[in-house]
Order: C-alpha cells, then sequence, then structure tokens
C-alpha cells in the first residue's frame, strides 16, 4: 500500500496540479489558435467563391450590356432608314399637293375668266 499512499501524495502535490494546468492551458491555446485558423481558411473559401460568383455575373451582366446596346443600334439604324423613308414620303406628297393647289389656282383664275368673258357676253347681247 505505500505505492497508494505515495500516488496520493502525489495526486495532492501542487506541481501536478500546476503540470496539469500548464498543459490544460497550453491545450486550449493550441484548440483557439487552430479553430481561428480553420475560421479564417473557411472565410478565404467563402469570399474567394463570393469573389468568383460576382465576377461571373458581371460578366454576364457586360455581355447582357452589350447585346442590349447591339440590339438598340440595330432598332436605331432601322428607326433612321424609316424616319427617311417617311421623310421623302412627306416630301414627295409635299410636292403633290403644291401641284393640285397650281393646279386649283389655275383652274380658278380660268373659271374667273370664264364668267368675266359670260358676264362680258351677256353685257354684249
Amino acid at each position: 500500500m505505500p505505492d497508494l499512499k505515495t500516488a496520493q501524495q502525489i495526486a495532492q502535490s501542487q506541481y501536478v496540479f500546476s503540470i496539469l494546468f500548464i498543459f490544460l492551458f497550453f491545450s486550449v491555446i493550441g484548440a483557439c489558435v487552430w479553430l481561428f485558423n480553420n475560421l479564417r481558411k473557411e472565410n478565404e473559401e467563402r469570399e474567394k467563391k463570393i469573389m468568383e460568383m460576382h465576377e461571373k455575373r458581371e460578366k454576364e451582366l457586360l455581355q447582357t450590356n452589350l447585346e442590349y446596346k447591339l440590339e438598340s443600334k440595330e432598332r436605331e439604324q432601322k428607326l433612321m432608314e424609316h424616319l427617311e423613308r417617311t421623310t421623302e414620303a412627306q416630301k414627295e406628297m409635299s410636292q403633290t399637293m403644291e401641284k393640285v393647289q397650281q393646279g386649283l389656282s389655275t383652274l380658278e383664275t380660268n373659271i374667273k375668266d370664264v364668267w368675266m368673258e359670260i358676264k362680258h357676253l351677256k353685257k354684249v347681247n
């Protein structure tokens, strides 16, 4: 039984408690460092993944924007062509209207001349 008494004395000793406390302290510090490094690594991976998603989305948006610009230019070109055709048609209509106006003016003048002639003939008869 002396061995059991010696073991009890050693277990009750402050030196053993100090060694166990120091061991436990370094174990907790090591666990905290490991946890901190693990969280940092996880955060870096998450940040990298988010950046990749952001870059991918940005490229998609740029591509979509480019497609919209091309469609817009094409639409603008078609509108300009249509506007030019409409302008030409309006010029032709304007020229036709001028000719009709001139014809009506000439007709009106001729009718006035005819009436004058008729009035003159009535006076003479």
